[in-house]
């Protein structure tokens, strides 16, 4: 089978940078080194982590001691301030292109906007950057999202780093219309749309497409969901989930990776895509 590897797989670069650092503080002597919450979604990742002594806490406040690392995703001001009252060291590897959005969000909301984010509810970038709506702030999905918001003015739209152009597009459509003098700003990251417009461009070149990364990787849901638009696709986290048998009509096969998923995986994954 010919494997057609997408050149954008694999870690972005917030991502790395969260995890190269993690792994260089579990590695300074006698350090203690925790994670508030996952540090990215993906549980081989994690599992290697702790492997080098980076270990995920859902309660910091129950730690002695040591450094906690604040997630890629970021977090909410009022959660780093009681984090700050805590006996650790914070270590914030906040993906730099999550913290402008942050900024942005403040700055918008201290200007006296109602802030609209257009992302997934509940995610963990989304409840962080709500925080810095300071009370202003409103999760759309959907466009009928924005037709049962209340009046509201004025009004500033931003995106979840990791969501579909196309989608955006859609909202801010919605919002144009529903709030006229509305302020919509450019926030999904470069990084993101480099890995789907590549996803775009393979798609003339294979039959179908095996997309790697966690089921609850908002990156990764939204490429497979790119993927599945435009040729058969098989989400997986793992070489051992390959749906071998439909694979195998496949003569070129397309495989790329969420910005979570590490190349040791990548690389099982095209091994055995190459082996069939």
């Amino acid at each position: 089978m010919n494997v057609v590897l997408a050149k954008s797989a694999g870690f972005c670069w917030g991502v790395r940078r969260a995890v190269d650092r993690a792994r260089r503080l579990a590695r300074e002597p006698g350090r203690r080194v925790f994670t508030d919450g996952p540090l990215i979604h993906n549980r081989q990742m994690m599992d290697q982590l702790r492997a080098e002594g980076v270990a995920e806490t859902d309660d910091p406040a129950s730690l002695p001691g040591g450094v906690l690392v604040v997630r890629a995703h970021g977090i909410p001001p009022d959660r780093r301030a009681r984090l700050g009252t805590l006996p650790l060291t914070l270590d914030d590897c906040t993906c730099p292109d999550v913290a402008k959005i942050q900024k942005l969000i403040r700055t918008q909301a201290r200007r006296g906007s109602h802030i609209l984010i257009f992302g997934d509810p509940g995610h963990a970038e989304v409840t962080g950057l709500m925080g810095y709506a300071e009370g202003r702030g409103f999760v759309v999905n959907r466009p009928e999202d924005v037709a049962k918001l209340p009046e509201l003015s004025p009004v500033c739209l931003v995106s979840q780093s990791t969501q579909l152009p196309d989608s955006y597009r859609r909202i801010a459509d919605a919002v144009r219309e529903r709030f006229p003098d509305a302020l919509v700003l450019e926030t999904i990251c470069q990084s993101t749309r480099n890995r789907q417009e590549e996803l775009v461009a393979m798609a003339a070149r294979v039959d179908g497409f095996v997309v790697v990364g966690g089921m609850h990787s908002a990156n990764t849901v939204r490429l497979v969901e790119l993927a599945r638009s435009l040729k058969p696709t098989f989400h997986i986290e793992t070489c051992e989930q390959l749906p071998r048998r439909e694979l195998r009509e496949f003569k070129a096969v397309g495989l790329t990776a969420g910005a979570s998923t590490p190349a040791f995986i990548i690389e099982e994954v095209k091994k055995a895509l190459e082996d069939m």
